[in-house]
C-alpha cells in the first residue's frame, strides 16, 4: 500500500463541484492527504477573433477569473476542519487528456470525480480516465453527504484485492467503522460435464471461495477477524451483485482493486472494475490501483 498524499479533484463549474469539494474535505482528513489539487479543464478560454472585433467589450472568462470563482467555492464548501495545501489549476483542451496528463505531472495518488444523475451539465466522463489512469480513483455520487460507518471491499483474492484491503484497513484503523469483504463468485460454464447440478456446483465454488479467503488472510497477514460474504453471480452481472449487496448493508463506501487475475484484465482497468465504474449507483466507489503500473503501455494507448 502507498500513502495517498496527493488528491486531484476534477471540477466542471457545475453544482456538483460544491458537493464534491465537501466530500473531498472529509476524505482528505481520513486519508491524511497533504496536498489537494482542484483542476478545471476549459475547452477554449479565448473568444473567436471576429466576435472580439464586433464586440470589443465582451470578455471571455480567463483562467484567473475561473480560478477566483473556484477558490470561493472551495472556501465555502471545504467543511471539514482538516487543513492541507490546496492548489487550483485551470487548463485548456480535452478534459480526459488534460486530467490524465496532470495526474502524472503532479504525481497524484488519487483522483476524485463526481457521478451526476439529475444535475445539469454533462460533467467529466470518468470511464476513459478510470480505464487508463495510473492512479487510484474515487467516484462520488450526486447528493451523497459524507459519512463512513460501513465499508465493503470487493475481493477476488488477487494482489489487487490485497491493495484494496490494505487501503480499507488504513482508512478504518482506530475508528468505529464496520469493515467487511465481499466475494462474488461464478459457476463455470462447463459445470454440467461433471454430472453436478448448477446448485450443487455453486456450493462447490462457494467452498473454494472460502478456502481462497482463508489463504488470502494468512498470506497477507490480515486480521483474523475480517469477515467475508459470498454472493453468487448467476447472470454475469458482477456490478449488480456488488452494489446490491452494498445497498442492502447500508454501505457508505465500496472499495475494490483495479484488476482481476488473468488475461486482458492485467493490462487495463479490469472487466469487473470497469462494469462497476459505469454502474449507476448512489454509493461512493474507490478503485485502488497500484501506482504507475503499466505506465509505458498506457501512455502509448492515450495517443491512439
Amino acid at each position: 500500500m502507498y500513502k495517498i498524499e496527493r488528491l486531484l479533484i476534477a471540477l466542471d463549474l457545475s453544482e456538483m463541484d460544491e458537493q464534491l469539494i465537501k466530500y473531498s474535505s472529509h476524505l482528505a482528513k481520513f486519508l491524511k492527504s497533504e496536498k489537494v489539487y482542484f483542476i478545471h479543464v476549459a475547452k477554449d478560454l479565448e473568444l473567436p477573433e471576429d466576435l472580439r472585433k464586433n464586440y470589443p467589450d465582451l470578455m471571455a472568462p480567463n483562467d484567473e477569473s475561473i480560478a477566483d470563482s473556484i477558490d470561493k467555492v472551495v472556501e465555502k464548501a471545504w467543511e471539514s476542519s482538516y487543513d492541507c495545501e490546496k492548489v487550483i489549476e485551470i487548463k485548456e483542451g480535452d478534459p480526459s487528456e488534460q486530467i490524465l496528463k496532470w495526474v502524472n505531472i503532479k504525481d497524484v495518488d488519487m483522483m476524485v470525480m463526481g457521478r451526476k444523475r439529475k444535475l445539469k451539465g454533462g460533467g467529466i466522463v470518468p470511464n476513459k480516465i478510470a480505464k487508463v489512469a495510473q492512479t487510484s480513483l474515487m467516484m462520488v455520487p450526486e447528493g451523497f453527504n459524507f459519512k463512513l460507518d460501513k465499508v465493503v471491499v470487493s475481493v477476488d483474492f488477487s494482489k489487487h484485492s490485497k491493495l484494496a484491503v490494505e487501503e480499507a484497513l488504513a482508512i478504518t484503523k482506530d475508528k468505529n467503522i464496520d469493515l467487511s469483504l465481499l466475494n462474488v463468485f461464478r459457476v463455470p460454464v462447463g459445470y454440467h460435464k461433471t454430472g453436478k447440478s448448477y446448485d450443487e456446483f455453486a456450493t462447490i465454488m462457494k467452498g473454494h471461495a472460502k478456502t481462497d479467503f482463508n489463504e488470502f488472510i494468512k498470506r497477507n497477514d490480515f486480521p483474523a477477524d475480517l469477515e467475508c460474504h459470498y454472493v453468487l453471480d448467476d447472470d454475469d452481472s458482477p456490478a449488480d451483485k456488488i452494489f446490491g449487496f452494498a445497498s442492502n448493508q447500508n454501505t457508505d463506501m465500496i472499495i475494490m482493486g483495479s484488476k482481476g487475475r488473468t488475461g486482458l484484465a492485467s493490462i487495463l482497468l479490469g472487466s469487473v472494475a470497469e462494469k462497476v465504474v459505469i454502474y449507476d449507483s448512489e454509493i461512493p466507489l474507490m478503485i485502488v490501483k497500484e501506482k504507475g503500473e503499466n505506465m509505458g503501455f498506457l501512455k502509448a494507448l492515450l495517443k491512439l
